[in-house]
């Protein structure tokens, strides 16, 4: 840490029944449960500068819509976001490299889903569960898919995927059913014979 600067922690989130929310400037971590289970939430600003954000500190925020991530995001824990039911949309910035274990997990409104174009891995559960799901920019940029890491997402179209793939896990896209085609990368270290387990539509890959 450099001299005359200072790490500002967002401990616990207790603003009432306020539905937007702006994180305050100057804040560089979201701790972890800070505003789970605030059903009220519809929007959620967080400013630039904030660097990371805690395990379960969305989770369970049923009525979350939006939330503007910043640019400077280079950690988010796991099941960050689990069970937003009602997220539609989410742009990851370029300082993330990898969506941990279950972070948009059950998020069963959320349908886009842009950026990540410095991802290196999606871990397992990470989408799990996002039956609203059409698009997922950052499949075209993780080379290491965890497992059951897009588990019945059963919206998701035919995905492009990065190559090299360095691993593609069990029950990846389980029961994602909408899989018409799946052009497979020309180089893949691991593809665990049950990544496409249960994708009924899925003539060949």
């Amino acid at each position: 840490m450099s001299e005359g600067v200072f790490d500002i922690s967002l401990n616990t989130y207790s603003g009432g029944d306020q539905p937007n929310v702006a994180v305050p400037a100057g804040v560089t971590s979201i701790a972890p449960r800070a505003f789970r289970g605030h059903a009220e939430l519809i929007c959620v600003t967080i400013p630039e500068g904030v660097r990371s954000i805690g395990d379960e500190a969305f989770a369970g925020c049923m009525g979350l819509q939006r939330v503007e991530l910043p640019s400077t995001l280079e950690h988010l824990g796991t099941r960050a976001f689990r069970n937003c039911t009602h997220l539609e949309y989410v742009h990851l910035p370029e300082r993330l490299e990898v969506v941990p274990k279950g972070a948009f997990s059950n998020c069963s409104g959320l349908q886009r889903v842009t950026g990540g174009t410095g991802l290196y891995g999606i871990c397992a559960e990470a989408f799990a569960g996002c039956k609203s799901l059409q698009e997922c920019e950052p499949l075209t940029y993780a080379a290491d898919i965890g497992d059951y890491a897009f588990s019945w997402c059963i919206a998701l179209p035919d995905p492009v995927l990065h190559d090299p793939l360095v691993y593609l896990g069990k029950g990846a896209f389980r029961h994602c059913v909408a899989f018409k085609h799946v052009v497979l990368p020309a180089h893949v270290d691991h593809l665990d014979p049950d990544a496409f387990i249960g994708c009924e539509g899925l003539g060949a890959f």
